[in-house]
């Protein structure tokens, strides 16, 4: 599992807050509004051989970002069979489908690590949550996530990385204001 990242000088510059982050066992949300750096994060995480990433031991790290696997817009390999088989998927299937398919394709084991950049994107609440428990079977299984999300859903009993300071309250206040109305 992945415990640190010192983001190396390039990214550092692309990324607001600290310029080493933290991870816990479990569920881990980066928060913070567009372009503050959340996926250059999972990036770094992902492939940066000049950022320093502390890991309690060697991890398999699965890395996914709905618009890597968008069949519409390549953006490169597809990297292994798996990546392979899931553009390929999604030229037939919705994002909803292509993220469940992510979630029981990955033999993500103890000690295994999933990066994924804003899973809620495209899916209705009942996807979020699908999504939401597939990620508590990846975690009770003794694997980690790390996520970049918007969404206050996926956000709940994980430990947060807040890239601003706030904004993960800012999200709760402005969701709640929106979907249940101001109480008064």
């Amino acid at each position: 599992m992945i415990s640190q990242i010192e983001l190396c000088l390039k990214h550092r510059l692309k990324v607001k807050g600290s310029a080493t982050l933290h991870f816990q066992p479990g569920a881990n949300v980066l928060v913070g509004p567009n372009g503050s750096g959340k996926s250059t994060v999972l990036r770094s995480l992902y492939s940066c051989q000049e950022c320093s990433r502390t890991e309690s031991r060697d991890s398999d790290l699965y890395y996914f970002n709905s618009e890597t696997m968008n069949p519409h817009v390549p953006q490169g390999p597809a990297g292994d069979l798996r990546g392979m088989l899931l553009r390929t998927r999604g030229i037939f299937s919705s994002h909803g489908e292509i993220m469940k398919s992510v979630l029981f394709s990955m033999p993500i084991r103890q000690g295994g690590v999933l990066l994924v950049d804003e899973p809620e994107a495209g899916q209705d609440f009942k996807g979020v949550e699908r999504i939401r428990e597939g990620f508590d079977k990846i975690v009770a299984s003794g694997g980690q996530v790390i996520m970049a999300t918007h969404h206050p859903f996926l956000m709940q009993n994980t430990h947060l990385i807040e890239l601003v300071p706030n904004y993960a309250e800012h999200l709760r206040a402005k969701f709640c204001t929106t979907l249940c109305g101001n109480p008064t």
